[in-house]
């Protein structure tokens, strides 16, 4: 065994010459850089950048898109798609879409299944996986067409709220009517989405 060590270390020094550099592994696993004039260093982890941009730029594609208006030019930046938060096809539960503004994110939720109206002061109830539970006032005018709306951001602040949103998990989310409220959970991959949209249109 030393004599087979000793030969490869003979034919890794032969060779730095003609190699600049060359990675090895230590015994516990690291990756260490030999350089061709004996000096070594660990070789730097691509993981951790990876999943920073995975969290940032490249990974925001598949969550947000941003438009511009042909004939005006003015650009806008919302949900890739709307979230759809159902156990039965969509007869009863959300719709979410987010759009970001000048100063502001706009939450729209579809509430469908509970009927009635919802007030100008209309509740929504949100509990996130950790435990943590939150209630919002509907931001938006009385209407009879099932739609809640939150903004964070601008004049309407709600930006420890906001925060919330960007870095915990939803669980549930209740959304009272003048009848009734619509109530459902979310799937892993649904909280996740929510969350990831919210941090994209925040950068």
């Amino acid at each position: 065994m030393k004599a087979l060590l000793l030969t490869l270390l003979i034919f890794i020094f032969s060779n730095f010459k003609l190699i600049a550099q060359i990675e090895a592994t230590t015994n516990d696993g690291k990756k260490i850089i030999l350089n061709n004039d004996g000096t070594w260093k660990f070789k730097e982890s691509s993981t951790k950048k990876t999943n920073e941009t995975d969290a940032t730029t490249d990974n925001c594609s598949k969550y947000i898109v941003t438009q511009v208006d042909k004939m005006t030019g003015r650009s806008s930046t919302s949900s890739k798609k709307i979230l759809i938060v159902s156990k039965d096809g969509g007869k009863k539960g959300f719709g979410i879409f987010l759009l970001k503004s000048d100063k502001s994110i706009i939450l729209s939720i579809q509430a469908v299944g509970a009927g009635g109206c919802i007030d100008d002061d209309g509740k929504m109830n949100v509990l996130f996986r950790d435990g943590t539970r939150l209630e919002l006032s509907n931001d938006g005018k009385f209407n009879c067409e099932s739609k809640y709306t939150q903004y964070f951001g601008g004049g309407f602040a709600h930006e420890e709220e906001l925060s919330l949103f960007q870095t915990k998990e939803i669980e549930t989310i209740r959304i009272w009517t003048s009848k009734s409220f619509v109530e459902e959970n979310f799937t892993d991959a649904q909280s996740i989405e929510l969350m990831k949209s919210f941090n994209c249109l925040s950068n």
